[in-house]
C-alpha cells in the first residue's frame, strides 16, 4: 500500500474540511472533492461514469426509503402542535418539583423524539415553547438553554432516529436492531439528564424554581392527551419487534396513525398537510444531497485505500478493542467541536467501520456508541448545532451562557458512554431477543 495513496486520502479529507469552513454545504463539498479527486487518480471518464451512476445507486437503497416517511411523521406531529401536549403532560407529572420545568422539557423532548428523528427540530420546537415558561418561573438562562439543547439530542437516540437510519445505510446493518439497541441508552439519557438538573440546582439553588401543581383532574387530562402518541410508538416498535413489518413499513404505519390522530383531534387541514409535506421534501432533499455527495466521496476514499491504511496502522499499535474505542471517541470529540453530526458520520464511518469490524467490535453496538458521541458535537462549543438553534430563539442570551448550561449534561453523556462501554448488553440485549 503506497504512502502516496494515504497522502491523497488525507488531502481529500482536508479539502472537504476547507470547503466546509468556507460555508459550502457538506454534500456539495464531498461531491466536488470526490469527483475531482477520483478524476485525478483514476481518469476523467471513470469519474464521469461514477458521477452518472452513484447518485441513483445511493438514493435507491431500500434502507433509505424509511427516511421520507419518518421525517413526514415528525413534521405532521410538529405542525399539529403535539409538542405542546407532550410538554403539558410532562409538566403535569414533574413540573411542581424543584427544577420540574427543566425536567418537563427533557421529558417532552424524549416524547417528541418518539415521533421525530431530528435533534435540531426537537430543540427548535422546545426552545420556543419551554423557554418562556421557564423564564417566567425564575429559571436562569444557563439552565434553560442547557436543558433544551441537551433534551434536543434525545431526538437522534430515541427511535425513530434519522442518524441511526443513516448509520444503517452506511454500514448495511439492520435498522430494526439499531432502533431496539437505542431504547435503553435513550431511557438512561432521560434519567441522567433529570439527575443533572437536580444536582445543578443543589449547587446553584437560585437558578431554578417550582411550577404550579395542577389539580389531579387537570393532570389526568394532560396525560391522557398524549396517550395516543405512546400508543403509536408502541405499535411501531411492537410490530418491528414481532416481525409484523419492516422499518419502512413501520414508518408508513406511523404516518397513517399520526394522520388518524390528527383527524380525530379536528386539526387535519389541507394547509397542515401542505406545510408538513413541503417541509419534509426540503429536509429529505438536503439529506439526499449529503448521501449523494458522500457516495461519490467514498469512491475517492476507496481508491486511495485510506480505510485499509487506518486498519493496518491501528493493528500495528496492538491496541485492545477498548483502546480502539477510546481512540475513536477522542477523534469524534475533537471533530465534534468543528463539524455537525451528519458530516462527522458520513466522513468517518467509511474509515472507522473496517477498523471496528477487524477488531471484533459489534457493529450494532458501535452504531449506538457513535450516535452518543455525535450528541457531544450537537451541544459542544463552538459549533454545536443545538446551541445555535437556541441562540436564534434566545437572542439576548450570550453564547457563553448557553455553553455553560450544557456542561452538566455533557458530564452525564460521559457517564452514559462509560456505562455502554463497560456493559455492552445495555445496547445489545434487546436486539438479541428479536425474531431473526
Amino acid at each position: 500500500m503506497g504512502i502516496e495513496s494515504v497522502i491523497n486520502g488525507g488531502i481529500s479529507f482536508a479539502a472537504v474540511l476547507v470547503l466546509m469552513a468556507l460555508n459550502i454545504p457538506i454534500g456539495i463539498a464531498m461531491l466536488v472533492v470526490g469527483f475531482i479527486g477520483f478524476a485525478l487518480i483514476s481518469g476523467f471518464d471513470p469519474a464521469i461514469f461514477v458521477l452518472g451512476t452513484a447518485p441513483f445507486d445511493a438514493v435507491s437503497k431500500y434502507t433509505l426509503s424509511v427516511l421520507p416517511l419518518f421525517v413526514l411523521m415528525g413534521n405532521l406531529a410538529n405542525s399539529s402542535n403535539l409538542s405542546r401536549n407532550l410538554y403539558d403532560a410532562a409538566y403535569a407529572v414533574v413540573g411542581h418539583y424543584k427544577g420540574g420545568l427543566a425536567m418537563s422539557t427533557v421529558g417532552a423532548c424524549a416524547g417528541f423524539g418518539m415521533i421525530c428523528g431530528s435533534s435540531i427540530a426537537t430543540a427548535a420546537t422546545m426552545s420556543q415553547m419551554a423557554g418562556p415558561e421557564m423564564r417566567r418561573h425564575g429559571y436562569s438562562d444557563a439552565l434553560i438553554s442547557g436543558s433544551i439543547a441537551s433534551g434536543g439530542t434525545l431526538g437522534i437516540i430515541i427511535p425513530p432516529s434519522v442518524i441511526l437510519v443513516i448509520y444503517a445505510y452506511l454500514t448495511e446493518q439492520s435498522v430494526q436492531q439499531l432502533f431496539f439497541a437505542a431504547l435503553v441508552p435513550g431511557l438512561i439519557a432521560v434519567i441522567l439528564y433529570m439527575i443533572a438538573i437536580r444536582t445543578y440546582l443543589i449547587i446553584y439553588p437560585k437558578e431554578g424554581g417550582y411550577g404550579i401543581k395542577m389539580p389531579f383532574k387537570e393532570r389526568v387530562t394532560a396525560i391522557s392527551k398524549v396517550f395516543p402518541i405512546f400508543l403509536i410508538f408502541l405499535i411501531m416498535m411492537g410490530g418491528l419487534y414481532l416481525g409484523f413489518f419492516t422499518a419502512t413499513e413501520s414508518a408508513a404505519v406511523g404516518v397513517v396513525l399520526v394522520l388518524i390522530f390528527i383527524f380525530f383531534r379536528g386539526q387535519l387541514t389541507l394547509d397542515l398537510l401542505k406545510d408538513a409535506v413541503w417541509t419534509s421534501i426540503r429536509t429529505v432533499g438536503s439529506l439526499y444531497l449529503i448521501v449523494i455527495g458522500a457516495s461519490i466521496f467514498n469512491y475517492l476514499i476507496t481508491v486511495t485505500q485510506l480505510p485499509f491504511a487506518v486498519v493496518d496502522f491501528i493493528n500495528s499499535l496492538q491496541l485492545t478493542p477498548l483502546g480502539i474505542i477510546l481512540v475513536i471517541c477522542a477523534i469524534y470529540i475533537v471533530l465534534g467541536t468543528v463539524m455537525d453530526s451528519l458530516a462527522m458520520l458520513f466522513l468517518t464511518i467509511p474509515v472507522f467501520y473496517p477498523v471496528i469490524v477487524d477488531a471484533g467490535i459489534d457493529p450494532v453496538w458501535f452504531g449506538i456508541f457513535a450516535v452518543i458521541v455525535v450528541e457531544f458535537g450537537l451541544i459542544s462549543p463552538p459549533v454545536g448545532m443545538n446551541l445555535f438553534v437556541i441562540k436564534g430563539v434566545m437572542q439576548k442570551t450570550p453564547l457563553q451562557t448557553i455553553w455553560f448550561g450544557t456542561l452538566p449534561f455533557l458530564i452525564t453523556d460521559v457517564i452514559r458512554l462509560g456505562l455502554i462501554i463497560a456493559f455492552p448488553a445495555i445496547c445489545l440485549y434487546l436486539p438479541s431477543l428479536m425474531n431473526p
